[in-house]
């Protein structure tokens, strides 16, 4: 039941708290001095309020179309709860429960201000008669609760209470508390399909009119968009548009095929648009709905369609031209005569991993055309304010590739570009960089009030309308006629139309969405044959067999990295290019961005590489490739992509190489949801869950201690494929759990031993996967030594053992016999000196000592 009657009773109630406001100075004088005009839209009851500070003396209307500096819109009920002070706005606009427009930030300051209101508006509804509307909490005493609270925590405390409980308990383990990972599943969950995509015609006539309907179904598309933003019907603060830039949108992709690819930007409706995505599933998407073309989990920033050879839209500055660049590897390795191409603004350009991008492929002579959308300001900078040369298209001389710079307004020297650089990259000459001149006509994104560009400009460009421009020169060259030109306009109304009714009439997402296309599924590990035997090995020489085993059996599996035809720096992929050749064995440049990048867009696009990264520190420089695209990609996607990749990388302390080459960064990374974080700490795991990492479909992060590499262990004569996200027991023990990750678990092993001839027995956990982290066979190890410990080589805080610590504690509560114990590095960057290099991290006589002092 709502609060209010209706729209007028409505009203009044708030003309009569606005004229209170107003009598009090303390509240009347901050809120005079903000100058601004702020609206209430509330769609339940039709009602639109106006409270104009910029007037002298401030106005209250319910007006609904004087300019506003800031837009609220809400339900009635919201509003009551905001001025019964029981609201937190801030929180209200990130979950949606209020939309704003404009000036938020500016206005979420005047809350100090109006504070005093929460206490006049009960007795504005007192004074009107409407007490009953005013919601009262029942009434309790904090006193009393504390007190209770105070009584139990003393009843806890009492020794006698506390051997009840346990016994009452049972020591039992309550496996129902324990927080357990998202399970790597076994069947794919399905992926939005698409048959409506629209092609390019044969004909060049039709071509030509089929790119002016195209471009006015952009353009109506995206003002439809801004109508709805502006209505608030739309589930996000930031869009995007493109209005002003269709010509390069359609004149890149109608010189196409339909095979070729594009990755996008963040402004990329037009993009996927022109390239033939479906105009409904867009709209739908965009607002949030489960028949989007991503099921409502990309949005407006990251709407794509596979369907329509579409490998993403982009949220993050250049980061098209690296996945495109992966692309093109993919299909150069295969033999496809397709081509990749990279939409990016003029700002990316200034990103490193543009350079990269453009250096690989240059390099490699890739199939990829970089098209840089230059429309004359990189978010509020104008493009001479962020570079000093006047061509992006010069750039391409650094890398001694061509560079082509047309008219981005012009929908025919755009596509004659297009085409003309395409199949010249499609014909293995090369990649090439093409800059389009053209403008947007909206901000940076939409409640942008462009202060940093002049009317007279924006009305220059518009003069320069790539629509209307193109629309007379067809009607003057006889290809249309002006009724044909109004069809168009029309028919395209009408396709955006059904699009947002379409829109609007799909479901919500159901909630157990939300768990969906987190992970690919995981293929069925292969069974192990019995008694086959076993052979000693070091660790690097058991991933080399791993990389050769896998090499052998797909030919989608390639190995790419700094050095690695001559083994890379530790030797490990020794021999593999005298197997497998050059072509699957990739030196790269020193480019972590490039390498890692184009990785993923090579895994998108039918490959399955394995990327090695020299040392785990430098996994910081190339974060982005791993955290925004690689573990993100398939979900944000609603599933249509999978992303087949292992990034490789050597870690850990022990060799004097000081702070920027011994981190142990597991922890870092092992909270990023669609990233498989794998750490082996035998010769055995590392070949067994190297195979099953390269024969996943989800991307997987395998860290390598370079410790570990001279290890030697037993490894099974006979194939072994572990299962991702499962750990083992490598050490049977029944007086003490020790979990030990990566080459601690070496560590663990020779404590273990130390400590059995004293008479303590530990049982040795290897979590194998720090994600998704097997914290139920813990618990079953922890269930019978009732004792925990940790060991890791990195620092403690935030550490992976305060991970498992806490998971084992919620579940084990009460049936530990001791505290569990954390063993881990000291909080400080790893030293030159050796003595300060071994003092950080644990070795044997540290791990013996402190569990003999802790049991």
């Amino acid at each position: 039941m709502s609060t209010f009657k209706d729209r007028e009773q409505f009203e009044s109630v708030m003309a009569r708290l606005f004229e209170r406001l107003m009598d009090a100075p303390t509240v009347a004088a901050p809120l005079r001095a903000t100058d601004m005009v702020v609206r209430f839209r509330y769609p339940d009851l039709d009602s639109t309020l106006t409270f104009d500070f910029h007037a002298a003396p401030p106005e209250f209307s319910t007006s609904r179309n004087d300019p506003a500096d800031v837009e609220m819109i809400q339900t009635t009920d919201t509003a009551h709860e905001f001025w019964s002070g029981r609201l937190n706005p801030a929180r209200a606009i990130a979950t949606g429960r209020v939309r704003a427009r404009g000036d938020v930030a500016r206005a979420l300051k005047l809350l100090p201000a109006i504070r005093p209101a929460f206490g006049m508006y009960p007795q504005v509804l007192n004074d009107m008669g409407l007490e009953d509307r005013h919601e009262r909490s029942a009434p309790h005493s904090s006193r009393l609760v504390k007190d209770l609270r105070g009584l139990l925590r003393r009843v806890g405390e009492d020794s006698l209470f506390q051997d009840l409980r346990m016994r009452l308990r049972g020591r039992r383990m309550n496996y129902d508390l324990l927080v357990e990972d998202l399970p790597l599943p076994r069947h794919d969950e399905p992926a939005a399909t698409h048959d409506e995509s629209s092609s390019v015609p044969a004909e060049l006539a039709e071509v030509r009119r089929e790119m002016l309907r195209r471009m006015r179904l952009i353009r109506c598309f995206e003002e439809t968009l801004a109508r709805q933003w502006e209505a608030g019907s739309l589930p996000t603060a930031a869009i995007h548009l493109s209005t002003g830039q269709e010509a390069t949108a359609v004149g890149v992709c109608f010189a196409l095929r339909r095979d070729d690819v594009i990755a996008t930007t963040h402004r990329g409706h037009g993009h996927m648009l022109a390239k033939g995505a479906p105009a409904s599933r867009m709209m739908a998407e965009i607002f949030g709905k489960a028949t989007g073309l991503c099921s409502g989990k990309g949005g407006s920033m990251h709407v794509t369609d596979a369907s329509v050879g579409a490998i993403g839209a982009n949220g993050i500055v250049g980061a098209s031209p690296i996945l495109a660049a992966g692309a093109a590897l993919s299909f150069q390795q295969r033999g496809e005569h397709r081509v990749a191409v990279a939409f990016l603004g003029d700002g990316a350009t200034n990103q490193g991993m543009f350079h990269e991008a453009l250096n690989l492929a240059s390099t490699w002579r890739l199939p990829v055309l970089f098209v840089i959308e230059n429309n004359g300001y990189g978010e509020f900078t104008p493009v001479r304010g962020s570079t000093n040369i006047d061509e992006l298209s010069t750039r391409a001389a650094a890398y001694g590739i061509e560079g082509r710079r047309v008219d981005g307004n012009d929908v025919e020297a755009v596509a004659t570009a297009a085409r003309e650089l395409s199949e010249r990259a499609r014909m293995g000459e090369g990649p090439a960089l093409l800059e389009c001149t053209t403008y947007r006509w909206r901000g940076h994104m939409e409640g942008d009030a462009t202060p940093y560009r002049t009317a007279a400009e924006l009305a220059a460009w518009k003069e320069r309308d790539p629509c209307a421009a193109y629309e007379a020169e067809l009607i003057d060259e006889g290809a249309l006629s002006p009724h044909g030109a109004r069809q168009l306009e029309t028919e395209a109304q009408q396709v955006v139309d059904a699009a947002v009714t379409f829109a609007e009439e799909s479901p919500d997402p159901a909630p157990e969405a939300a768990l969906s296309h987190v992970y690919s599924a995981e293929p069925k590990p292969a069974p192990m044959t019995e008694d086959a035997g076993e052979r000693r090995m070091t660790a690097s020489e058991a991933i080399n067999l791993a990389l050769r085993e896998e090499m052998e059996r797909d030919d989608a599996v390639l190995l790419l990295g700094e050095d690695v035809a001559l083994g890379g720096y530790f030797a490990v992929t020794k021999g593999l290019v005298e197997l497998f050749g050059r072509r699957r064995v990739r030196d790269t440049p020193i480019s972590e961005n490039a390498i890692v990048g184009g990785a993923v867009g090579a895994a998108m696009s039918g490959l399955r590489p394995v990327a090695e990264i020299l040392f785990s520190d430098f996994l910081t420089v190339c974060a982005d490739p791993l955290v925004n695209q690689a573990a993100k990609l398939r979900y944000m996607s609603g599933g249509q992509y999978r992303v087949p990749l292992v990034v490789r990388t050597p870690s850990g302390a022990g060799l004097g190489m000081a702070a920027q080459h011994s981190q142990c960064l597991e922890a870092t990374f092992m909270n990023v949801p669609g990233l498989i974080v794998a750490s082996p700490g035998t010769p055995r795991d590392c070949r067994a869950l190297l195979k099953a990492a390269i024969r996943s479909d989800n991307p997987v992060l395998f860290f390598e201690h370079k410790m570990l590499y001279l290890a030697e262990g037993a490894v099974p004569e006979a194939e072994e494929v572990a299962a991702l996200g499962r750990a083992r027991i490598v050490r049977r023990g029944g007086d003490v759990t020790l979990v030990a990750l990566s080459y601690m678990v070496q560590v663990a092993l020779e404590a273990a031993e130390a400590l059995s001839k004293v008479g303590i027995d530990v049982e040795v956990v290897d979590p194998c996967t720090v994600a998704p982290l097997d914290a139920r066979t813990i618990l079953e190890s922890v269930e019978k030594t009732r004792r925990l410990v940790t060991l890791e080589e990195s620092p403690l805080r935030g550490g992976f053992g305060a991970e498992v610590v806490a998971r084992i504690a919620a579940a084990a509560h009460g049936a530990l016999e001791r505290a569990p114990l954390r063993i881990g590095a000291l909080d400080v960057p790893i030293a030159y000196a050796k003595g300060l290099e071994t003092l950080s991290i644990p070795d044997v006589d540290r791990v013996t000592r402190e569990i003999r002092g802790w049991a």
